[in-house]
Formats: C-alpha cells, structure tokens, sequence
C-alpha cells in the first residue's frame, strides 16, 4: 500500500466525476441524500469564502483490461456529491450562505466561480490497497476521533431553522468570548458557546431553567421545521449582547466572568429590558423597567464588587448568597434564580 498526498482543484476532480474516472465506492459510504439542503449551502459557502474541509481519501487501482487508472472516493461522498450538484446547478444556497444566498452556480460572479473551480482539495491518494487495509484506515482514523458532546451532536443531528439562528448568532458573540475568556478555545472547538447561547435562547423561551440536555434538545426539535419567534428572539439576544458589548466591557476586563455568570447577566439584563416566563413568580418583587439598567456607572461598579466577592469565595461580604450560589452547583435553577435576582437588583438600583 501506497499513500500519494496531494491537492487537486475542484474543476479536476468534478471532471473526473463526470466522466466516471473517479466514482463513489459504496461499500465504505453512507446512502446519499444525508445533508439537507443548509448543510450542503453551508459546505459551498465554506469553499467559496476559501475555508478549508477535511481531505477527501480516495483509493486508486489500474483496470488490466483498459490499462486506465480508475479512482474511488472512500471517504467525501457528501463533499463531492454537493460539489458536484452546486456546479451542475442542481442546489440552490439557502440563507446561510448570507452573500450568496438564493444563487446556483450560474449566478455567481465569474471571479467566485473561477475561485471555486480553483479551489484546492486535499487528498489521500491511496494505491494497491487491499479491502482489508482500507478498513484499518478506517479503524485508525476513528479510534483518534474524539466521541461527540452533546451540543455536537445537537448540531450534527438538527439542520433546521433553530441550528442555523444559532450558529449566525454566534459569528458575532464567539470573538467576545474568546477575547475575554468567558470560554476557553478548546471549549469552543467543542462547541461549548452554542451550548451557552442556546442557553440564553432558552431564558427568554422558557424562563430560569435548571441545567438539562434534554430541554435544550427539545428547544431544537420543536423548532427545527418552523421558527415561529426568529426575529424577535434574534432582536432581543443581540440587542442585549450588544449592550454588554458596548457597556459593560469595564466589568469583563476587570474580573473572570465564567460562562454561568454570563449566562446570570444576560438572564438579568433581559428581564430588565423584555421580561421573562416565570411561572413560579420568583423574579415578581421586581419590576420590568423596559430598560437594561437604571445607571449604568453605579451598575458596572457593583458587578465588579460582586464578581470579585465571588472570584474571592468571599461569603462574608455585600454580596454572600451571590457568592454560595458560584460556589455551589451553577447549574440547579435555585443557584441560578439567586444569581439572576442578584444581577436584575443591581442594574436596577
């Protein structure tokens, strides 16, 4: 067995497939039709940004009686079939690809379309191999394949309305993240910041919840064929994070805010502005004042005390249910009630 690395542009490997030079080897792939249709504009548009994809593997063997070398793709069936449609003008972006959104490839501008035909593949080009050496590629290649959280898989098995207002959300809110530590990169790699903006989603569809996987699926279930509430949820989440972009930043550079407590302030900053559900009448001994905080100086100077009072496992300061409520489980619906209610008393004194 022989492995020949390789880049090859798309326009050579979509001629390839058309002339049955190179074909997909079912024995190694999953049915096709797999991907709807904004998982496979989601893939174009990656491509035609000029983001890179995983390789494509294929297996090489020479036919005696032709003396024609013939090539199967073992592994990026879905890859290649959605390249191979987009240029056939069989797929049509959907709005996840927002520049090119409701295009064929007929209507992209010539340069984007040359771009997409220059684009280079990785390859694996693998030649003489037995069945059985290729199942212990396979083998290999999985057994380093960290299995999936559970956001990944929320997002691997939902492709509907939900996932994809998650994830244009999220262009926006990761970079915050990230720059002030809110997450870390490898929680992000695992897709811990859908996880927590989901969260957030959930806050003003459902109220204060406990932490539970299964009511953050069924958030996407029941939403994955109509969204009824898009643009107004969309309205509120990014209106109350541009607010803490563009206030409160003083508070993130001044102590550790951790995912639970951002998820604490976006809880209390909505309550304030929007209201939440709260069946339970946990938050009504405070009003909605239709704006995020009454001062926002004084506001700012009291999260930072009782971000550091916590950070400090000070529990005998201003703010000590606050602080008992980060120590203990951040996840249970009491500790986070204590927290939001702490937040929604400080934004409006």
């Amino acid at each position: 067995m022989k492995i020949i690395r390789n880049t090859q542009p798309i326009s050579d490997l979509f001629n390839l497939m058309k002339t049955a030079e190179l074909t997909i080897n079912r024995t190694y792939q999953r049915g096709t039709g797999l991907w709807p249709d904004n998982a496979r504009s989601y893939f174009i548009d990656t491509i035609l940004n000029g983001f890179p994809f995983p390789k494509i593997i294929l297996k090489q063997t020479v036919d005696i009686l032709t003396k024609k070398s013939k090539r199967e793709i073992i592994d990026g069936q879905q890859r290649m079939t959605t390249i191979r449609d987009f240029i056939d003008n069989k797929l049509k972006l959907t709005s996840v690809s927002k520049k090119y959104q409701g295009m064929m490839y007929k209507d992209l501008p010539e340069d984007v379309s040359e771009g997409l035909l220059a684009y280079e593949v990785s390859t694996d080009n693998i030649i003489s191999a037995t069945d059985e050496e290729i199942l212990e590629i396979f083998k290999r290649i999985n057994s380093y394949t960290l299995p999936l959280n559970n956001s990944e898989k929320r997002h691997a098995t939902y492709q509907g309305k939900f996932k994809w207002f998650i994830n244009d959300i999220l262009e926006h809110v990761t970079p915050f993240f990230e720059q002030y530590h809110v997450l870390s990169l490898r929680d992000i790699s695992r897709m811990d910041d859908a996880d927590l903006l989901t969260e957030c989603c959930q806050l003003r569809l459902e109220g204060i919840q406990n932490r539970s996987t299964n009511k953050l699926e069924l958030i996407y279930k029941s939403n994955n064929e109509s969204f009824n509430n898009e643009e107004a949820l969309r309205e509120i989440i990014t209106s109350t994070f541009n607010f803490i972009k563009n206030n409160l930043t003083e508070v993130f550079d001044n102590c550790k805010v951790q995912a639970y407590n951002f998820y604490t302030l976006m809880g209390a900053l909505m309550y304030n502005k929007y209201g939440l559900p709260d069946k339970k009448g946990d938050l009504s001994d405070y009003p909605v004042i239709n704006n995020f905080a009454a001062d926002i100086n004084q506001s700012t100077s009291n999260l930072i005390r009782a971000l550091s009072e916590a950070e400090d496992k000070k529990e005998d300061g201003e703010y000590p249910e606050f602080v008992k409520a980060c120590i203990a489980t951040t996840h249970s619906y009491n500790n986070r009630l204590i927290r939001i209610r702490t937040f929604i008393s400080i934004l409006q004194s």
